[in-house]
């Protein structure tokens, strides 16, 4: 057998692996869990607006313009859901997790092309089963796809950095064109960011400089025009300011939520990439140990791209934890390139207790979890911690068990000198972890913690669908409105209620348990209800004018 046919084999394994972790893992349930978190629902509705109003250059949102994000996500989610009966918790998902397995399927290919084919694939699995990965790509959510974007774009420019590729400077230019369809200026500012750096840090200059910036701007304005312009035309200056101004750069300089302080990402970042975290701060010292050898390029390309994109976001005044999320291909090279050395060659005394040490911690942890299950400590956690927990005695001991074994198993390897052993069963047991949490345990747990489509049945049965309803009071406005199909307008003040209610035709309302109180205690009427439904912290009620 010839070595390019020995490669191509060895290449055709190493992505029907990673399909075969990523598909199951992203797909499996992907449209069970009940669409109540806003953010969720309201890019849906901006999808199933658009597929039925045909807003397909501005996006709207109940009837108007919806400037906050470009509308690649929701022509994805609007074209896919074409093809069915509509706009579902299964098409809604299903764009980012196509782009999960993208990005772990980009991530192989990136590190064969960065360090070599072992240290790709290690990095695609570690990738897949960091636990925010794993999580955002089950949501409904842009970043998923910015960071495919971001990472093919960081492939093409090291392809040019590297090898003077004139392909790599296309292909970054269409996938910052594609980042920036997706979330605005940020998909062409963190790639280009990120390479400025390393050529800063490295002292090295691409030839043809000039010629190949301008190609790579002009495929990258090619894309981004032929959707921003047409955008401008129907909206108008307000809306390029809006796009460009009040919700890119204002946000990012003067943000009005999600605030947070700068150091937030050094605990947010080692959290969401357990339980890979344990075995990021050997890799780093490892290569910085290595960082005068030749051949270590790569390592600095994805050093740079790291310690960027985690600035990036910490000098920002708005933060949440899924802004970093471009950042995880990265430590996952880093993490995969690490357990290629372990991999290959020999190791030491010193290199196998870095392994052993997150080993058995981990083991440790997986016991404590089985423990703590086995032991219902439901009263000890925080109430929005208990989503966490098997919701049944049956699942609390078959929970227990599964994860008391996996803990035995990684103790018992941690001792051992086989590292392809001990690699295999962390990603296998953390696969097979995250996988159950999120079938068996939280979706289950969710969709009983925010019954909103039994609510919206209940809502059906009393409602004809263009009949009188209005949503009363302060709520989750955007979830109801997505489960009902329908837009449904909303009462603000107590008198705007009254009125509404009091008039000679049928009307019906959605209100707050609380808010049913003061209003009846300040009409001094209660008026019917015609159906509730728990949810967590409030009740929601159906009210009539009807006795």
């Amino acid at each position: 057998m010839s070595d390019p046919q020995h490669q191509q084999r060895s290449s055709y394994r190493a992505a029907a692996l990673i399909a075969t972790v990523t598909l199951p893992q992203f797909l499996l349930g992907l449209g069970d869990r009940n669409i109540w978190i806003p953010l969720e629902a309201r890019y849906a509705l901006v999808a199933r607006e658009m597929l039925e109003a045909g807003h397909w250059i501005l996006p709207h949102l109940g009837g108007e313009v919806y400037a906050d994000k470009p509308p690649l996500l929701f022509w994805a989610i609007a074209c896919i859901s074409a093809l069915g009966s509509g706009v579902t918790e299964w098409t809604a998902r299903l764009p980012t997790a196509l782009a999960a397995v993208g990005v772990c399927l980009v991530t192989w290919q990136l590190g064969v092309r960065l360090f070599s084919p072992p240290a790709g694939l290690l990095a695609a699995l570690v990738l897949a089963t960091s636990g925010g990965f794993f999580w955002s790509g089950r949501q409904a959510l842009p970043d998923m796809l910015l960071t495919l974007w971001t990472t093919g774009a960081l492939w093409g420019l090291w392809e040019w950095f590297s090898g003077k590729h004139r392909q790599g400077v296309i292909a970054a230019g269409m996938c910052m064109g594609f980042a920036t369809l997706t979330k605005g200026p940020v998909g062409i500012v963190l790639p280009s960011l990120c390479g400025l750096i390393y050529l800063l840090v490295r002292r090295q200059r691409p030839t043809l400089w000039g010629r190949d910036v301008l190609l790579c701007l002009g495929v990258f304005l090619g894309l981004a025009l032929s959707w921003f312009v047409p955008a401008v035309t129907l909206g108008g200056p307000e809306y390029a300011q809006a796009t460009l101004l009040h919700h890119s750069l204002e946000r990012y300089v003067r943000a009005w939520e999600h605030t947070a302080p700068w150091y937030f990402y050094l605990g947010a970042f080692p959290a969401e990439f357990l339980p890979w975290t344990l075995f990021l701060p050997h890799a780093l010292l490892t290569a910085v140990k290595l960082r005068r050898h030749q051949g270590h390029a790569g390592w600095w390309f994805v050093l740079c791209w790291l310690v960027t994109i985690l600035g990036f976001f910490s000098i920002s005044t708005g933060k949440r934890d899924i802004y970093i999320l471009p950042a995880f291909p990265a430590a996952a090279l880093l993490v995969g390139w690490s357990w290629s050395c372990w991999w290959q060659r020999p190791i030491n005394a010193a290199s196998i207790w870095a392994i052993r040490l997150p080993t058995l911690g981990l083991a440790l942890a997986f016991w404590g979890v089985a423990v703590g299950s086995w032991a219902s400590i439901d009263s000890l956690l925080p109430s929005r911690s208990i989503i966490l927990l098997p919701a049944t005695s049956e699942m609390h001991v078959w929970g227990s068990l599964l994860l008391g074994l996996a803990g035995t198993l990684l103790g018992s390897l941690a001792f051992t000198h086989r590292t392809r052993l001990m690699y295999g069963c962390l990603v296998g047991c953390t696969w097979l972890a995250m996988l159950m949490t999120v079938l068996w345990v939280y979706t289950p747990q969710f969709n009983h913690r925010y019954p909103i489509k039994s609510f919206a049945a209940e809502v059906h049965a009393h409602v004809d669908p263009d009949g009188p309803l209005q949503l009363c009071g302060p709520m989750n406005d955007l979830a109801l409105r997505f489960n009902l199909g329908r837009f449904v307008p909303e009462l603000h003040r107590t008198s705007e209620v009254m009125r509404y209610l009091e008039r000679h035709e049928e009307a019906f309302c959605i209100i707050e348990a609380e808010g049913y109180q003061r209003l009846g205690q300040h009409s001094g009427r209660f008026f019917p209800v015609m159906a509730q439904q728990e949810f967590d912290r409030t009740t929601l009620l159906l009210i009539s004018n009807r006795w």
